[in-house]
């Protein structure tokens, strides 16, 4: 059966999310979504900068290594998965804008998972600036400026770290998923954007990454 991985970054009112947090009281705090693997994390660390994640001479576009396999276990496993965590997800899809724009962003990919694409195109000095733990995230308003900073720092590349980056997304997608050709300049603006809007107009903002 196919799946299909989204990543949904949207603005919320302030109102809401303190409404969320005072009804899901034992939720983790954003900024505590983040297990503790540093394992895993040195790691990536060390294997981010090489090639080694795809073997670029398959038959039919870049195949997967055991490196890639082993960062997509990696993603998977980290991610906070519970009954709580999806009722959650749910209350939060509801307030969401009901259009892509400004305020909404939405990626998805047949058989892919879209965080992780950014995950493996950005490295993991940038990616670890980037709010909660691989695309799930609630921020109040105030959290939202707090984090804006760091988040423009990793998601505004210079034209050759562009161009790095988007070959690894349609690399990623390509081996990993099944949507080589995936919009990976929106996968690269589209959240900075939400929370640009989000901060400007005094809102919250929530990230979610989910299969369907």
């Amino acid at each position: 059966m196919s799946v299909t991985g989204f990543w949904i970054v949207g603005a919320v009112q302030d109102s809401e999310v303190a409404r969320i947090r005072k009804d899901f009281p034992r939720l983790p705090a954003v900024g505590c979504l983040m297990p503790n693997f540093p394992a895993e994390l040195g790691w990536w660390k060390e294997e981010s900068g090489s090639e080694g994640f795809f073997n670029q001479a398959g038959q039919h576009g870049p195949e997967p290594t055991a490196s890639a396999l082993r960062f997509r276990d990696f993603i998977d496993n980290s991610r906070i998965d519970s009954d709580l965590v999806e009722e959650m997800k749910e209350r939060v899809m509801e307030l969401f804008p009901q259009c892509e724009g400004k305020d909404l962003f939405c990626a998805s990919a047949r058989k892919g998972d879209p965080m992780a694409a950014l995950s493996y195109a950005l490295g993991p000095t940038a990616t670890l600036q980037l709010p909660g733990w691989f695309g799930d995230f609630l921020l109040s308003s105030e959290q939202v400026l707090a984090v804006l900073p760091n988040v423009e720092s990793a998601l505004t590349l210079s034209p050759d770290q562009r161009v790095v980056a988007v070959s690894r997304v349609r690399d990623w997608m390509t081996a990993m998923g099944d949507d080589p050709d995936h919009d990976a300049d929106e996968l690269l603006d589209g959240p900075l954007r939400v929370l640009r809007s989000a901060a400007r107009t005094g809102r919250a903002v929530a990230g979610q990454t989910r299969w369907y």
